[in-house]
C-alpha cells in the first residue's frame, strides 16, 4: 500500500515556531477494502488539538508524527 504524507502548510510551520508538532493518521480501512495495491492519503490532525497538546506529550493512539515515520 502506498501512503501519501501531506505536505507541510503554513499552519504546520507556525506550529514549529511554537515548538509543536502536528500528527497524521494512516487509514487502515483502505488496505482491508482494496488490498496491497491501494493508494491512500494520510489525514492531518486538527490544528487546535496540536496547539493545545504539550510539546513533550505523545500523539493520541492511532496517530504518528511524520518525522518519526520517515
Amino acid at each position: 500500500m502506498t501512503i501519501r504524507i501531506p505536505k507541510k502548510s503554513f499552519i504546520d510551520r507556525f506550529l514549529v515556531l511554537l515548538g509543536k508538532k502536528r500528527a497524521v493518521r494512516i487509514p487502515s480501512a483502505v488496505y482491508e477494502k482494496y488490498g496491497p495495491y491501494a493508494y491512500a492519503k494520510a489525514e492531518k490532525e486538527s490544528f487546535w488539538n496540536a496547539l493545545i497538546r504539550s510539546k513533550y506529550r505523545k500523539p493520541p493512539a492511532g496517530w504518528i508524527y511524520p518525522e518519526d515515520f520517515r
